[in-house]
């Protein structure tokens, strides 16, 4: 089912993101992308790391500004994930007349999450450090969400599940996704399960934030929790080992990205889907 899945053209749409110094002049430069797959749940961004182009376009831009914006976009996706519809409409009302937004382009794509690269380059141009590593929370999270729709189950999984019940009232946290496997004779014994992204380089705070939430939910009803993270670097650094030994200590399972298929596989079948 995966593979077939893959070979099947998606319906997107894509923005070019323009940077507009000066409205009376009218003129512009492309320096971003956003492409929304409603199939697959991905909404993502890219934007320009060739600040040169920029600087020959307008000598005064403030590039502090526009370095942040790959960062101020990932974030404000993550936290507008269950209806990316409506986020996509508020930024077009609500943008800057320096930062603007295209109106949508139609298209047909395999696998939007690789493929918004060469979209980027026929919109934008080549960045000069390359495909964004899959480094952050949010495409981790981006990359198991679409794991999870094409393997048949986002339906059947809870998604951003509040954690005050177990913890504390006005805790304002809440897991990526959930299930409960059926309790049938000879299956998982029907406990929840958790599923939360995180990426180790970046995010030990969040760890330590998993395991506290983790001891809660224990307290009250057996529980386990998998951490999706990114795939192991050669050469971890001590951000990378820190996390690791966190979410051990919390007795949290680590699954990287190479294995988010096979993880997905299994809650296929502790869900019984066909």
């Amino acid at each position: 089912m995966p593979d077939q899945a893959k070979e099947k053209l998606k319906p997107c749409s894509l923005h070019v993101v323009r940077y507009v110094p000066d409205l009376a002049r009218g003129e512009f430069l492309n320096i971003g992308l956003l492409l929304h797959s409603p199939e697959e749940k991905f909404l993502g961004c890219l934007f320009t790391d060739d600040f040169r182009r920029v600087r020959r376009f307008h000598p005064q831009a403030d590039l502090d500004f526009l370095r942040e914006l790959q960062q101020d976009f990932e974030q404000q996706i993550d936290e507008h994930a269950d209806d990316p519809e409506i986020y996509l409409r508020s930024m077009e009302q609500t943008l800057s007349n320096l930062i603007q937004l295209g109106e949508a382009r139609a298209c047909l794509l395999r696998d939007p999450q690789t493929e918004i690269q060469a979209l980027f380059e026929r919109y934008v141009g080549p960045r000069l450090e390359g495909p964004l590593a899959t480094d952050t929370r949010l495409r981790i999270k981006q990359r198991l969400t679409t794991a999870l729709v094409r393997a048949g189950a986002w339906e059947r999984i809870e998604k951003r599940i509040p954690v005050a019940p177990w913890t504390q009232p006005g805790d304002s946290f809440a897991f990526d996704f959930g299930y409960r496997p059926l309790q049938i004779e000879g299956r998982p014994n029907g406990h929840i399960k958790f599923i939360h992204a995180l990426s180790l380089r970046r995010d030990a705070e969040l760890a330590k934030v998993l395991v506290y939430t983790m001891e809660h939910v224990r307290r009250r009803e057996p529980a386990e929790l998998t951490a999706v993270v990114e795939d192991p670097p050669a050469a971890p650094d001590e951000a990378t080992l820190l996390s690791e030994r966190i979410l051990a200590e919390g007795r949290i399972r680590v699954r990287p990205l190479a294995q988010v298929d096979a993880l997905v596989q299994s809650i296929r079948s502790e869900l019984l889907i066909s």
